[in-house]
């Protein structure tokens, strides 16, 4: 079998699809191909001993590092998978590995490695877990109305022939008030199950009585806080709309801003018809705004992204993303302004719906 010659082999390594890179024993890098050239911009002078750990994340950095230290220690190969930075500054997944190539008696001669571009193949992978889970909390909601409705069905039978029965008058304020929880409790599982299977097609609805159920369905939480909810309705329009979805949107809203503002604080809910300038279209606007410690900036870009929470272990990073699907699948959009450094600046969440209005005002997320 014919042997490449020399300059067949740079050909070579200079073509394939991968960077290619070439190590001493002790780990210090003496060779890269043209194409680690033409991704990241550096020469081949700044890239030899350490330098080709420059270009990889910060957030991987020291993983990449360590695991070569590591790797040339043991003579074991290397493997990691980190973003690297192009010569336009942007970050792709790549999968680096190295194999040792060692003499008679084991000992590393020198690395040879690659790095494969794996950028479009992670986030197809991220993709389709994300899939996966939105399926599984899918499931997961409609089993739970399903196990929360058999008992309540029972229990309100249970109250309704208590209170056709003899009983003092307090005994039926308490049963009373035990009926209109468990009717809140019965929404919630309606809400569960209409977020995996929604049988209800649009239909002509006040937009402001959506909001009021929102608000009812929370005045146990509104009252725990001593909040403030301050509404001033404009024109009860009605639009053509799921009535389940678009009040879990309003619910989302004001359960985050209720989380967010402190003991005693306040909500604002507006609504008003308007004109949407851009689109030049009537539309109607509701806005939602409080005065809460209000979204950190980094966190901003990342708010419609599924499973993304700024509350720790407490949140599920569903109910944005869910809303943002929902106004989507309505024709409506969804804008936010915070100041998070000024103290009780607050957040401000404007929804707009187009509509057959009169052309008065701006869809803009003033208060």
């Amino acid at each position: 079998m014919a042997k490449l010659a020399e300059p067949e082999l740079a050909y070579l390594a200079d073509h394939v699809p991968q960077i290619v890179w070439m190590c001493t024993p002790d780990g210090a890098n003496i060779y890269f191909n043209q194409r680690w050239v033409a991704y990241t911009g550096m020469t081949l002078e700044e890239s030899y001993g350490a330098g080709w750990n420059i270009p990889f994340h910060l957030g991987e950095r020291a993983i990449a590092w360590k695991a070569w230290d590591e790797a040339v220690r043991t003579g074991r190969p290397y493997q990691v998978e980190s973003r690297l930075r192009g010569i336009d500054g942007t970050y792709r997944w790549f999968l680096t590995r190295g194999e040792p190539l060692k003499d008679a008696d084991g000992r590393v001669v020198k690395w040879f490695g690659t790095c494969t571009d794996i950028h479009d193949m992670k986030l197809a992978q991220e993709a389709l877990l994300r899939s996966e889970k939105l399926a599984s909390v899918g499931r997961m909601a409609a089993a739970v109305a399903h196990e929360i409705n058999n008992p309540l069905a029972a229990v309100t039978n249970l109250i309704y022939l208590a209170r056709n029965e003899e009983n003092t008058g307090l005994v039926r304020t308490y049963l009373e008030e035990a009926e209109a929880e468990l009717n809140r409790v019965a929404h919630i599982a309606r809400q569960s199950l209409g977020f995996y299977r929604e049988s209800t097609g649009p239909a002509p609805t006040s937009v402001q009585g959506l909001i009021e159920s929102a608000i009812g369905l929370l005045r146990a939480k509104i009252n725990s806080k001593h909040a403030s909810i301050e509404t001033r309705w404009g024109e009860d329009v009605h639009l053509s709309i799921v009535a389940g979805e678009i009040r879990q949107v309003f619910a989302n809203l004001l359960a985050n801003s209720l989380e967010a503002i402190p003991q005693g604080g306040t909500i604002k809910v507006r609504t008003a018809v308007a004109f949407d300038h851009k689109k030049r279209v009537p539309c109607f606007r509701v806005t939602i705004a409080d005065n809460g410690v209000g979204i950190p900036r980094h966190a901003r870009d990342k708010l419609y992204e599924p499973f993304f929470t700024t509350k720790g272990t407490i949140g599920t990073g569903l109910g944005l993303w869910v809303s943002k699907q929902i106004l989507d699948k309505h024709s409506g959009t969804i804008r936010m302004r915070s100041r998070a450094r000024c103290p009780q600046a607050g957040t401000v969440f404007c929804i707009t719906f187009a509509d057959n209005t009169p052309e008065t005002g701006e869809c803009t997320d003033r208060t």
